[in-house]
């Protein structure tokens, strides 16, 4: 009797793990940088800060993201990095950015037009 009260308790001690819901990480833009302007596009760096909202550390093998200026594509890229967002922590992430000349040329028509929403998609 006694181990199937010990086996009923562990088994709901486990499940509880999965009753919490389990939260997706979010990113958010520290920093964008442009070190060259050509009639090929932009290249530059962004530093973007991952945030983990869950109680456990969230290993991560890559990013793909986009960022996104007035509702305009503005720059899209793949990160691969081995690094694990501790629990409610945040880690920051670097990787270079390339604006194609007609995304360019569509963001800053937008940005002409008054808009400066911000969007990163991760």
């Amino acid at each position: 009797m006694r181990l199937v009260v010990l086996a009923s308790l562990v088994t709901l001690g486990g499940c509880s793990l999965f009753m919490h819901s389990i939260e997706r990480p979010s990113a958010k833009v520290r920093d964008v940088h442009v070190s060259a302007a050509g009639l090929t596009g932009l290249q530059g760096e962004i530093a973007v800060d991952v945030s983990n909202p869950n109680g456990f550390g969230v290993p991560i093998s890559g990013i793909d993201w986009q960022l996104m200026i007035g509702g305009q594509r503005a720059a899209t890229g793949n990160v691969h990095l081995s690094k694990t967002i501790p629990a409610h922590g945040v880690a920051p992430v670097e990787t270079t950015l390339s604006i194609s000349a007609a995304d360019a040329v569509a963001v800053a028509t937008t940005i002409a037009t008054g808009s400066r929403d911000y969007e990163l998609r991760a």
